[in-house]
């Protein structure tokens, strides 16, 4: 976290990983099952960029089938994965010499359909944070990278009543870490960056929302009130508004 210097008005949350259980679960116990490397198969996601499969889908720029087809090659490309996987090794300071897979048969709508099955249980802690805040008086906004499927629109409904805004990367067509997709939610909410309070679980995300000026909370797996707390301080501290109990 960066000092503070203008009041906050504003917090701005991820959903999965923050308001609902990260996705991130049902990859790790995929790989777990399919005896993977851990993170491998979030290297082989992250690796492609803005340009993947799955950051495509989120722009709404592909559809389901499509996605999952595109998304089926990248996970089974063995070559650029472990190419990629011994790179994120040497940038960790980990062992290069573990044995990778020779093979790969992952099932994309299998992995889609368990990361979505996930991302159903909410965060209690962080859902009862967005309540409070907004009975003090703070705006509070969901900034999320999501997909125009049913199971999207399904939590989408049953969700967006908590918030002010609910801003989708499949609706506006850009995703996080776009700075410009941050700022469309602070003009959506008429505040600047650094009245802002900014909750995600990926590092990438936060760093976007602190070159911004906003302050970035990360969330962790397990580690969720831990988050609620750091927030309330700051609220309690530099908040615009009187906290209530």
């Amino acid at each position: 976290m960066e000092p503070q210097t203008r009041p906050i008005r504003a917090v701005i949350f991820d959903i999965g990983g923050v308001i609902v259980k990260s996705p991130f679960l049902a990859i790790s116990l995929y790989e777990q099952s399919h005896h993977l490397p851990s993170n491998y198969i979030n290297i082989s996601l992250s690796k492609h960029g803005s340009h993947g499969a799955f950051q495509q889908y989120e722009r709404n720029e592909i559809s389901y089938t499509e996605f999952i087809n595109k998304w089926t090659l990248e996970l089974n490309d063995v070559t650029a994965n472990n190419k990629a996987y011994l790179e994120y090794l040497t940038r960790r300071h980990l062992d290069t010499r573990m044995v990778l897979p020779r093979t790969l048969r992952v099932d994309a709508q299998e992995l889609f359909t368990r990361m979505m099955k996930v991302a159903e249980e909410p965060n209690e802690c962080v859902v009862e944070l967005v309540k409070w805040l907004r009975r003090c008086g703070y705006k509070v906004a969901a900034l999320t990278n999501n997909f125009q499927n049913d199971e999207g629109k399904v939590q989408v409904n049953a969700l967006a009543k908590l918030f002010d805004e609910f801003v989708e990367s499949s609706v506006v067509g850009l995703r996080k870490p776009d700075t410009r997709f941050y700022t469309h939610a602070c003009n959506l909410l008429e505040v600047s960056p650094d009245e802002v309070v900014f909750l995600d679980d990926i590092r990438k995300n936060l760093s976007a929302a602190k070159r911004l000026g906003m302050t970035a909370i990360q969330v962790e797996i397990g580690r969720e009130q831990e988050a609620v707390d750091i927030v309330k301080r700051i609220i309690r501290t530099l908040g615009a508004f009187e906290p209530k109990l």
